[in-house]
């Protein structure tokens, strides 16, 4: 039996506090990217603006199921640190955001001032009020009403992000039921930077859990208070969507393509995030600092420069024996997991206290910044996130700065930081060279001190822009124009536009760094092996297209080895909604590269053109016998600069041939029985 696709959204006049609860009649609305594309679009139009205010958020179509991961909230909207659309998403949330009764939020225009924007569902009416809020005095410390400010312990005693998240929490959380409520918030990055990120914890038996997670990439918390002057949300209610909750029929998805039921599926396909046997570890950290080798980037990039010997000693001694080790024996062992805030038994976050600790936040504000030791680097990202700030970002951009003092390059003093003497920021691989635990907290420390000048010291507010223009700015105030010998020939992103930038996530592979329309997140292919860069091109518009798979479903990319292959067969045969979902992804994909591809800029400092020579280098050194790498090698070996730039150009006509070639040379992904079904009409 098929079943109408019945959406709404809701959508909010900030200025006037009006809003309306409207059916969604467009065809090419499914998913929460189709509805923020339409909608940005729309505005767009209408005012003639690159940068419309309006912003977006909303669930897929399978929010209100009983299919684990499939309750991503996701948000779109203008980033203003890659000066373009953007798409970010947090785990779980949507959960609860369906019980408001809408599907899709979109709010339009400015508060009147700083404010929480409140969304209830009670007995068949949404209700939506705003209210004022001054974010800015609550960020600078805030304890929960059901602790005695007498009584209150340091752990008690919240700043910024979780400061603001509390609060609301405690004014509002009486206006709904039990904890069928939940809250994202901002913190001080986003009223200082643009690059704010959009915070939310699960609430579980009446508290907020330590359980954090993060619209993290491209600024859309700047943007959500800047434009907007919305500092926080609480969502909730008591709609129940009475959809797809048979487990027969969801089974029998998976059994006609798997042969297995639903949970066995999905508990195969994310293995990795939430315990592999073979590893004896689990989770992104766990799983990808057990396998990075001598692929690890440490000391801002620096490691890619040494012999593979030295990062695999690094590794061994800093990674395996130290930092992981302690991740596995305070996590792992005692078997301290949990979830986004959905119904999923992946348990895939992995936490200890109040740390929940994922790869990239530990990798860039850990060995980036040469931070090995859980104690100093949990303090360090834990700061980080009550700031409200890209972890990611932040760590690139505190790494560089670091390097610069230590080499001289600019003057500590000039922007109150400490004296280089105060970090031990040399690479190294030996533990009787580098005190683990007491270099580390002298790292996390000055990092920490970096991050609080960079929010609140005046002499610091340069790097407050994007670490693009931070960079030029550094250049042009100390007269550093040779090639090589600049500030920006230290740093390591990816140039948008005029002004655009991303700092590239942590993988040292060229995919990361490709031209294409929307970088920082996955919508690239980042595998490790070696394929021609017009090769690689085309792959990462493939992997573009089933990331939207995920990210345009609402559903979480750690099930997507299932949900790449049969969440167009779900979503088709139990809605009366038959659509050719590849094409349907692929048509979004190549919109948002005709309005945001021509803005891809090469690349533009020396540290990430070494960051691609280097990997060739490896691939070299390996042996691997291509005569395409050998070429490559040789190319930069003779002019790396002339050689990056025929380099990334190849990248980008394999981007261009890929989307002229349409949605039909993308392969398909099957499971092992469509494979079978295949292969037996071939032989037919």
């Amino acid at each position: 039996m098929t079943h109408e696709l019945m959406q709404r959204e809701l959508i909010i006049d900030l200025s006037t506090g009006k809003h309306q609860v409207l059916p969604i009649l467009d065809l090419h609305i499914i998913g929460p990217v189709d509805y923020g594309w339409v909608r940005f679009n729309e505005a767009a139009r209408a005012t003639g603006r690159v940068d419309p205010d309006i912003l977006t958020w909303g669930g897929g179509p399978l929010a209100g199921s009983r299919i684990p991961g499939s309750r991503r909230l996701v948000f779109c909207g203008y980033s203003p640190q890659w000066r373009g659309f953007y798409v970010s998403s947090l785990g779980g949330a949507a959960y609860i955001m369906h019980r408001i009764g809408a599907d899709f939020v979109c709010i339009k225009g400015t508060a009147p001032q700083d404010s929480v924007l409140i969304l209830n569902h009670h007995q068949g009416e949404i209700s939506v009020r705003l209210e004022p809020l001054d974010p800015d005095a609550i960020w600078t410390g805030h304890v929960s009403r059901e602790v005695d400010a007498e009584d209150a312990l340091d752990s008690d005693y919240l700043i910024g992000f979780y400061a603001l998240q509390q609060a609301v929490f405690d004014r509002y959380r009486a206006e709904y039921d039990g904890d069928w409520l939940r809250i994202f918030a901002v913190g001080p990055a986003a009223r200082h930077t643009s690059q704010g990120v959009i915070g939310s914890n699960q609430i579980r038996k009446g508290q907020i859990s330590p359980i954090d997670d993060w619209a993290g990439r491209g600024g859309l918390g700047s943007r959500l208070l800047q434009r907007h002057r919305i500092a926080a949300c609480v969502f909730g209610g008591d709609w129940e969507d009475p959809d797809l909750k048979d487990s027969k029929e969801i089974d029998g998805y998976f059994l006609e393509n798997y042969g297995q039921p639903m949970i066995k599926v999905d508990l195969g396909a994310t293995e990795k995030y939430r315990y592999v046997p073979g590893f004896q570890t689990g989770g992104t950290f766990g799983v990808n600092m057990h396998t990075v080798d001598d692929r690890l980037l440490s000391f801002n990039y620096r490691s890619i420069y040494q012999e593979p010997a030295a990062r695999l000693a690094q590794h061994a001694s800093f990674i395996r024996d130290h930092y992981l080790r302690q991740f596995n024996e305070e996590i792992i062992q005692p078997k301290h997991f949990s979830h986004c805030g959905e119904p999923c038994s992946v348990a895939c976050k992995k936490y200890d206290r109040v740390y929940k600790k994922d790869y990239e936040p530990y990798a860039a504000l850990g060995p980036q910044c040469g931070v090995f030791d859980q104690r100093a680097a949990e303090e360090l990202d834990h700061f980080v996130d009550a700031m409200g700030l890209d972890a990611i970002q932040t760590g690139g951009a505190v790494a560089w700065i670091m390097e610069l003092v230590r080499d001289g390059l600019i003057t500590p003093e000039d922007f109150g930081l400490p004296p280089a003497s105060a970090m031990r920021f040399d690479f190294a691989s030996d533990p009787a060279a580098f005190d683990l635990v007491l270099a580390s907290q002298r790292n996390a420390d000055y990092a920490a001190e970096v991050v609080y000048a960079l929010m609140f010291d005046e002499r610091c507010a340069l790097f407050r822009q994007d670490i693009r223009a931070a960079a030029r700015a550094l250049d042009e105030r100390y007269g550093l124009t040779e090639r090589g010998k600049t500030t920006t020939d230290r740093a390591v992103f990816l140039s948008h536009g005029a002004q655009g930038c991303m700092t590239p996530n942590q993988y040292w592979v060229p995919g990361m760094f490709s031209p294409m329309p929307m970088m920082g997140k996955y919508f690239v292919y980042y595998g490790l092996d070696f394929l021609p860069p017009r090769d690689l091109g085309r792959k990462c518009v493939e992997r573009m297209v089933y990331e939207l798979f995920n990210e345009n479903s609402g559903i979480c990319r750690f099930h997507r080895k299932w949900a790449e292959v049969i969440v167009d067969e779900i979503i088709s045969a139990h809605y009366h909604f038959p659509v050719d979902y590849k094409a349907r992804q692929f048509e979004l994909a190549r919109q948002i590269y005709e309005l945001e591809g021509a803005a891809a800029q090469p690349w533009e400092t020396g540290r990430t053109i070494d960051v691609i020579w280097q990997y060739l280098e490896l691939w070299a050194r390996d042996s691997l016998k291509d005569e395409d790498l050998r070429g490559w090698v040789m190319r930069f070996r003779e002019d790396k600069w002339a050689a990056a730039r025929a380099y990334w150009d190849e990248v980008r006509a394999g981007i261009a041939e890929a989307f002229a070639a349409g949605a039909a040379a993308i392969p398909d992904v099957l499971a092992p029985n469509q494979v079978v079904r295949v292969d037996v009409m071939a032989r037919k």
